[in-house]
């Protein structure tokens, strides 16, 4: 059995003795005495006679290691977030604010017309289909000048340099991509209709493993573009024929470029090839 010591007053010791007063003058000056008691303590009995200055202590130890995890599980989240965020903002100055036609973009909301059995100005083929197909891909090539081509992350080395013609400013002559984009969907329909196409030459009329390599370009072209933009847009399930056949309706609300200002840029930043100028 564990003992303790603990302290009894004298006249309670003197009577547990049996001493009465008698011993009492050997003892002047004092007020106690230390007696051995016999104790087996319970954990809360012991934690009752732990200091309350230690268990201030503890617990404003275990606060501060609280508080330091939540501030360090906050850091590293702002750090990602915020490593995120920079690379977002850089690449959206990078690769749109500081292209050409960048002052041209206006946002708007467009729906969508796109029936099951498509039909429209720029379907099919035919010459009012070629002029509009025309009128939005056949936008020429512009100018940029060098310190432009660094900022925008392209190297002037090895790059075609050209004198405008009608102002005699040097640059570097550049395309848009929505153009490239458009001539290529162009390609596409054309080789959709290669019968009517083909005997009025063009890229078409090409030998057929010219052709296959400018169409296979033009897809992977399309395809990262499409995987680039990562539309994330939904579409519902419809029945537009009254039976049981489900087709998917695209007619649905996108945010969009207004391409109408774009290709009016495109027109008046036009820099026509000059004499000396080789083919591209």
């Amino acid at each position: 059995m564990a003992r303790t010591y603990s302290s009894v007053p004298l006249d309670e010791e003197e009577s547990l003795n049996g001493n009465g007063n008698g011993n009492r003058g050997q003892h002047d000056g004092l007020d106690e005495k230390w007696s051995w008691r016999d104790a087996t303590e319970s954990i809360p009995e012991r934690l009752k006679r732990i200091s309350p200055h230690w268990m201030w202590v503890a617990h404003g130890f275990l606060l501060t290691c609280s508080i330091l995890i939540l501030a360090l599980s906050y850091c590293v989240v702002s750090m990602n977030h915020g490593a995120m965020s920079r690379v977002s903002l850089r690449a959206a100055y990078l690769f749109c604010g500081l292209a050409p036609a960048a002052k041209a973009i206006q946002y708007e909301i467009q729906h969508f017309d796109l029936p099951p059995m498509p039909v429209g100005p720029f379907v099919g083929k035919g010459k009012a289909v070629d002029e509009a197909w025309e009128a939005i891909s056949g936008i020429g090539d512009t100018m940029v000048s060098k310190d432009e081509m660094i900022k925008m992350g392209h190297d002037p080395e090895g790059t075609l340099q050209i004198t405008d013609p009608d102002t005699g400013k040097k640059g570097y002559r550049v395309a848009v991509e929505v153009f490239h984009q458009l001539h290529c969907l162009n390609l596409l329909r054309q080789a959709n209709y290669k019968t009517h196409y083909k005997p009025l030459g063009g890229d078409i009329a090409d030998a057929p493993m010219d052709l296959h390599g400018h169409l296979d370009h033009c897809i992977d072209a399309l395809r990262q573009f499409v995987m680039c933009q990562g539309d994330v847009n939904v579409f519902p399930f419809r029945f537009p024929f009254g039976d049981d056949d489900p087709w998917p309706d695209y007619a649905g609300q996108h945010v969009c470029r207004n391409f109408d200002a774009i290709r009016k840029w495109g027109v008046e930043h036009t820099v026509r090839k000059g004499k000396d100028e080789p083919e591209h």
